[in-house]
């Protein structure tokens, strides 16, 4: 790796994957990385000097906080230290995401095509089908956080394909993502919202 910092944009499902494939030094999944995670990264990463280390961050969502915390270790890191970050698609912040590069082996991971077909399907129903796919998406109570961000995921890249006629949108799905990561979400009140709010295309 020439550069010191790179992104990866996608789900927190595809953590595993990429720590496998990029062997790192160090590696944790967050479901919320805030301003308290990047500063025992920050520490961490000061610790000593590593000849070559790779610190793998995956976040389900990640604060604003955090990433201003993380400009400075960005722009000025160790020698031999290389963070990569996977996070959602337009998580991060332009100020952070200029001083880092797409990774290029593994940025982007193939879309999970059922997926992304059922977010089509959502976008192109409304009123009570929505809300019958909703209750689908959460029949099954294992995983079901999970496959409700990966699912807000997809129907953000659909709408990202045009995003001057779906700006609004596009915020409420930033703003469910958030909301997701929490502790203890509300699943079906964030997807229902979704349901109202998402035009139909």
């Amino acid at each position: 790796m020439q550069h010191h910092a790179y992104y990866i944009e996608g789900s927190l499902s595809q953590f595993d994957t990429h720590k496998t494939a990029l062997k790192p030094f160090w590696a944790s999944a967050f479901e919320r990385f805030g301003i308290d995670e990047s500063r025992e990264l920050i520490a961490l990463s000061s610790l000593k000097n590593f000849k070559e280390a790779v610190f793998l961050i995956g976040a389900a969502s990640i604060t604003s906080e955090a990433q201003q915390a993380l400009l400075k270790l960005f722009e000025e890191p160790q020698i031999g230290t290389t963070f990569v970050l996977l996070v959602p698609h337009g998580a991060l912040l332009p100020t952070l995401k200029s001083r880092m590069l797409p990774y290029p082996e593994l940025s982007p991971v193939a879309e999970n095509g059922s997926l992304h077909r059922e977010a089509k399907q959502f976008l192109k129903i409304k009123g009570k089908e929505r809300s019958d796919f909703i209750a689908k998406i959460l029949n099954d109570d294992e995983g079901v956080k999970e496959r409700v961000r990966d699912f807000v995921n997809a129907l953000e890249i659909e709408l990202v394909k045009d995003i001057k006629k779906n700006r609004q949108g596009l915020e409420d799905i930033a703003m469910v993502r958030d909301y997701v990561g929490d502790r203890a979400p509300s699943l079906k009140m964030l997807l229902e919202h979704l349901a109202l709010s998402l035009p139909t295309i």
